[in-house]
């Protein structure tokens, strides 16, 4: 049995001795509502004291979220180029100025923009390296070594670029997009003297078609599409050059695109800043051959095709001020003037 103290029996007085009960109970002991100096101080100090908020188990504190908030975002990763819409009052110029750049490279990588560069026109597209460099399209057979040596720069530069995501210098293929870091265009080589009347017939020229057994030159070459020459090779372009010809396709929207030789699709690809729908073909003897602005591709990469073979349809996709062909030759590495090669 449990004992009571004293104190828990203070409040009850006894009766006589051995009456066995209580004779009454005092009143229950009032506390006092005048807090005295130690329920003053606990009081001062609640209020003083900030109120605890309760906080999720693994959730970051209001401190630790201002922190966080004020944090400077992530870097958003460098590309190696963007495109560009032009607006008006634009110059090739001022579009420079805007993304630090050097007014050559804008040049250089939109070989469509006229002879005089600050003409453009608005609405259309322009390629705009990240850095000064050159925009390179990785063909069949290419090599890192070799696109160095021929644009003067070392391998280093190239794949130490990051937005290339080359990790080594073997790691390329078809169809790939590099900038090349301060690559700068290789002198243009001097046209060959071509005897223009050895081009398409006149009653063919705009025609749109491709006539059956269209003769090839002694190279092998024959036209892809008869109609009047619009811009020649080697033709000013900026600080650059034109690097093939422009075959005028006028009231001759999709009109079939033949190709000049036998070879292999080594890109059928699309870009909204320079030649639009394309398609590269590589030749048995090493040669290529590019047919840019059309408006459908019919072939796609790594399909061999026949020559006279409709690799597409003539249009004016990517940057063209209208219908035509846009057409290069590449024999050994460099481009050449197709005329100097067709019948």
């Amino acid at each position: 049995m449990t004992e009571v103290g004293p104190s828990l029996l203070s409040g009850v007085t006894q009766g006589p001795v051995g009456s066995g009960k209580a004779d009454y109970l005092k009143p229950p002991v009032v506390v006092s509502t005048v807090p005295g100096i130690l329920a003053r101080h606990q009081a001062e100090a609640q209020a003083i004291a900030p109120q605890a908020t309760a906080t999720p188990t693994g959730a970051a504190t209001p401190d630790v979220q201002a922190l966080a908030s004020s944090a400077p975002p992530a870097p958003t990763p460098q590309q190696a180029m963007i495109t560009y819409t032009i607006q008006p009052g634009d110059t090739v110029s001022s579009i420079a100025a805007k993304y630090g750049i050097d007014a050559n490279y804008i040049r250089w990588n939109n070989s469509e923009i006229s002879a005089d560069p600050d003409l453009l026109i608005v609405g259309e597209t322009l390629l705009i390296p990240s850095v000064n460099g050159l925009v390179y399209h990785v063909a069949l057979g290419d090599t890192l070594s070799d696109i160095a040596s021929y644009y003067q720069i070392d391998v280093q530069s190239i794949t130490a670029f990051l937005p290339n995501a080359v990790p080594s210098a073997d790691k390329v293929s078809e169809g790939m997009v590099l900038l090349l870091p301060g690559a700068v265009p290789p002198p243009p080589p001097i046209p060959a003297a071509v005897d223009i009347a050895s081009g398409p017939p006149a009653s063919s020229a705009g025609s749109g078609a491709v006539p059956a057994g269209n003769p090839a030159a002694a190279g092998g070459y024959s036209w892809p599409f008869y109609g009047a020459i619009s811009t020649y090779f080697g033709e000013p372009r900026g600080d650059g050059y034109h690097k093939g010809i422009d075959i005028d396709g006028f009231n001759a929207y999709g009109a079939p695109i033949a190709a000049a030789a036998g070879g292999t699709v080594v890109l059928a690809a699309w870009d909204d800043w320079g030649l639009g729908n394309h398609v590269i073909v590589q030749h048995d003897d090493g040669s290529r051959t590019v047919y840019g602005h059309l408006s459908e591709i019919y072939v796609s990469q790594g399909q061999y095709v026949s020559q006279g073979e409709a690799l597409g349809a003539l249009g004016s996709s990517g940057y063209s001020t209208g219908p035509h062909l846009h057409f290069e030759l590449w024999v050994g590495g460099v481009p050449v003037d197709p005329l100097a090669y067709l019948p």
